[in-house]
């Protein structure tokens, strides 16, 4: 598929999934899948047992031209060399990508494999890789993951490309795009594009009011590029509404059917993207595809919910220094972000109705935070789907409906994060959150996994650290 670009191409660069062997692996840092009491077949064979499980779950990426077409599993000689390593790579859990748990509510698109296609590929793969017949090869009667197609009715794209700041590791930059339209159309899907995946930390999409287009002229171009600096926002008096958001891993989005966002003719969509500049520097022009249905379609219109929770994160232990300074940690936001964001790690604690009293037991490698958002809606709110999000400090996360309680739901558990396949996950079946109901997002960091460590409070780096969700719902 031509937009299976998606993904982090630093993360190709770093999982190497064919080193032939695991010896290599770190297996402190994986949570293996016990397999020992599932039952297999006596002699499993590559064409009669594992090839449906590799064409259904994983040929669809590791294929000339997608997202691992550096390692294919397209025949059976590619399988046969990579046995151990597919092995490895399944029982972990690593592979195929996909960060909730078991216990997590079910979710569409699921790309994990069950236990018993898991104990197949480590049986075949300690049996000798056979071949078998090619006879016996049937299709597999589970549905495997595949990718959402969405049509490119309207097209976000910068005319001219924007080349990043020369004097920063993080770039924020806005994109302004008026909406002349027909008439109102609803948003039910979208595809984010990077141009240059490498520099892609994330990608948000506004929608504005049309009184802001004045605001908008006087800062596009102000320093000579297209668009303006937004760190934090859309850096306007007016915040808009979030309706769209990419973060490495996550592919196209399909919104649930008989919804989408309403958008009308004068508004303006702003797209916000977040240049990593570590890696690479270069000229970029991202682009969006926004799927639409027309306003007569009786759709239902949806609604995203930020939720953010502070961040308090230490040095590691025997890391001592005036990095390792809270105060020091917020005279750095406020250097390279800006005053106005260096005040967002004591909102966040006061948002949150907590005092970094609630942070003295937090340590460099197990730092935690969370936050309660109790439901001021008096009519049950209709919840589709959550997202989560954090750098690549980030250890877990965990977005949770009354906690503790008798009725409590885990909407969202990711017990082992990685920064390169997150997702904006929805559910098989939509939840009600009723009028009191408390959601709970929660974050866990290791500070010890920094090249640097120093104290880290909430920031717009790639370096720096954020626990935010949002929650897909239908507009009150």
């Amino acid at each position: 598929m031509r937009n299976l670009v998606l993904c982090f191409l630093i993360f190709v660069t770093s999982l190497t999934i064919l080193a032939h062997g695991d010896k290599d692996h770190d297996d402190d840092d994986v949570e293996s899948i016990d397999v020992s009491a599932v039952s297999v077949p006596e002699h499993p064979t590559y064409h009669e047992h594992v090839r449906p499980i590799i064409e259904a779950n994983c040929a669809a990426c590791h294929s000339d031209g997608q997202i691992a077409g550096y390692a294919p599993l397209t025949s059976a000689d590619d399988v046969v060399w990579a046995a151990q390593d597919i092995k490895f790579h399944v029982v972990s859990g690593l592979m195929p990508p996909w960060m909730p748990s078991r216990a997590n509510l079910p979710l569409k698109n699921d790309r994990s494999l069950s236990d018993e296609e898991i104990a197949i590929i480590a049986a075949w793969a300690d049996a000798g890789t056979a071949l078998g017949d090619p006879h016996d090869y049937a299709p597999s009667a589970t549905d495997g993951f595949d990718f959402v197609e969405i049509r490119a009715d309207l097209v976000l794209q910068l005319e001219e490309a924007y080349a990043p700041v020369d004097d920063a590791l993080d770039d924020y930059r806005c994109f302004a795009f008026p909406l002349d339209l027909e008439s109102s159309q609803f948003i039910t899907g979208y595809e984010f594009i990077p141009d240059v995946a490498e520099m892609a930390h994330h990608g948000i999409v506004y929608l504005l009011d049309a009184e802001l287009q004045t605001e908008i002229d006087a800062l596009s171009y102000s320093d000579g590029r297209p668009g303006w600096s937004c760190y934090g926002g859309v850096g306007l008096s007016g915040s808009g509404d979030m309706i769209a958001t990419w973060t490495p891993g996550a592919f196209a989005v399909q919104f649930p059917e008989g919804t989408g966002y309403l958008i009308e003719s004068g508004q303006i969509v702003v797209l916000q993207i977040h240049y990593n500049l570590w890696s690479t520097r270069q000229p970029d022009r991202t682009h969006v595809n926004l799927q639409l249905a027309g306003a007569d379609a009786g759709l239902k219109e949806l609604w995203t919910i930020p939720l953010n929770a502070p961040v308090e994160i230490p040095c590691p232990s025997g890391i001592e220094g005036p990095q390792c300074e809270r105060e020091n940690a917020i005279k750095r936001i406020a250097e390279l972000y800006g005053e106005e964001l260096s005040e967002l790690p004591d909102k966040r604690l006061r948002r949150c109705r907590q005092t970094l009293d609630d942070y003295a037991g937090n340590t460099g490698e197990n730092a935690r935070t969370f936050c309660d958002y109790p439901s001021p809606f008096a009519e049950p709110l209709t919840v589709y789907g959550v997202l989560g999000h954090m750098h690549e400090l980030g250890r877990s996360f965990r977005m949770e409906l009354n906690p503790g309680g008798d009725n409590s739901l885990l909407l969202l558990d990711i017990p082992r994060w990685d920064f390169h396949w997150q997702d904006r996950y929805q559910f098989i079946e939509p939840v009600q959150i009723a009028f009191g109901s408390t959601l709970r997002m929660s974050c866990t960091w290791d500070n010890s996994l920094s090249d640097d460590p120093r104290y880290v409070v909430w920031g717009e780096g790639t370096s720096d650290e954020m626990c935010f969700g949002t929650v897909l719902a239908l507009k009150p």
